[in-house]
């Protein structure tokens, strides 16, 4: 696995496809890839343009292949947050970026594209988990389940607030989320019992809070963590 990152993206290219699950704007769902890329956009540009004809465009001027699993974000990557946890023979990669002008309250009655309204500025938490360990189907599912309640967690304890509501946010009007299997050991379970769950809890919780503490990662830690993954 390599890791590209830049001010404009986090390109992350695998040796052979992997078998990811994710709520990517661009081809989202199950599918297999060898490439994830988190793309650094803004509000002017996502205004005027779909996230498909974004990523496309951005695919082209690259020459990279179109099988490939897209994220958008308006954060600034420079602060972009990638955290291995490893227990036995399972590694963990938690990879985010992190922005919250758009924090909600998923209990919130949010403007959407359906009531007319104008969008909020896009601020999105955008997390690739990436293992080691074959993920059985039913794992996926808790994997978001567990990364999305460590996410909610470091904005509780960063008592980050609703835009619209002041209430406690839960996330962004725009979050997203990756989870990408290996080909070890095979895990079927990834909840709070789980040793994979609390490994995903720990990655995840540690991302947001030092993305949106705006914490600069150093580029050699990244090289380290590769060679760990390798």
């Amino acid at each position: 696995m390599k890791i590209e990152w830049t001010k404009k993206s986090i390109l992350v290219i695998f040796s052979s496809p992997r078998r990811v699950l994710s709520s990517a704007p661009y081809s989202g769902g199950m599918r297999e890839t060898d490439l994830i890329i988190n793309l650094r956009t803004s509000a002017r540009q996502t205004r005027k343009n779909s996230p498909q004809s974004i990523i496309s465009e951005f695919l082209r001027e690259r020459g990279l292949s179109e099988n490939t699993v897209g994220f958008l974000t308006a954060a600034q990557l420079e602060y972009s947050q990638f955290i291995l946890r490893t227990q036995e023979d399972i590694k963990l990669l938690s990879i985010v970026t992190a922005g919250t002008s758009n924090a909600l309250n998923i209990a919130d009655r949010a403007p959407t594209l359906y009531s007319g309204e104008s969008m909020p500025y896009p601020g999105t938490i955008n997390i690739i988990l990436v293992t080691n360990a074959e993920l059985l189907e039913d794992c996926y599912v808790s994997a978001v389940v567990s990364a999305t309640e460590a996410k909610s967690g470091a904005l509780f304890d960063l008592q980050i607030k609703s835009v619209l509501s002041g209430r406690q946010a839960t996330g962004t009007g725009t979050d997203a989320v990756a989870v990408v299997s290996g080909r070890g050991r095979k895990i079927q379970y990834a909840g709070g019992h789980t040793q994979f769950g609390q490994l995903i809890g720990d990655a995840v919780y540690t991302g947001v809070t030092r993305a949106l503490s705006r914490r600069r990662m150093k580029p050699h830690k990244l090289e380290q963590i590769q060679n760990a993954l390798d």
